[in-house]
């Protein structure tokens, strides 16, 4: 997964984070620059192939089967009131996300399905 406004990859690897002793979890390369601890899964509940919006999803590090995580503690350093992001091998509901924006990919319509879209001229 690519951070738009940095063009940093979302990244792991087997290393403990300093702040809570998890794997840790980083933005790391650019365009250009790239590693397997960039590549992430995306699992969800449901029988379908689409990703659909609002549907609960986890994020799986490939390299590691690590799920992203995240959980309710702050600290103090080195940003007060700071969140942390994290990698952790149960997937449990800190390891479910929603996303909230984004880009997402409209689904094909299949031939003679009606396009309920078009505006009328």
């Amino acid at each position: 997964m690519l951070h738009v406004a940095t063009r940093k990859w979302l990244h792991s690897h087997l290393y403990q984070s300093p702040l809570s002793n998890n794997q840790e979890v980083s933005a790391f390369g650019s365009d250009t620059q790239t590693d397997g601890g960039d590549n992430w899964t995306v699992e969800w509940e449901g029988k379908g192939k689409l990703w659909k919006q609002n549907t609960k999803v986890r994020f799986k590090h490939v390299d590691t089967n690590a799920f992203l995580y995240s959980h309710d503690a702050k600290y103090g350093n080195p940003i007060a009131g700071q969140f942390e992001i994290c990698a952790m091998a149960s997937k449990n509901k800190n390891a479910e996300w929603v996303a909230a924006e984004g880009v997402y990919l409209p689904q094909p319509k299949k031939e003679g399905e009606a396009d309920d879209d078009k505006e009328e001229l």
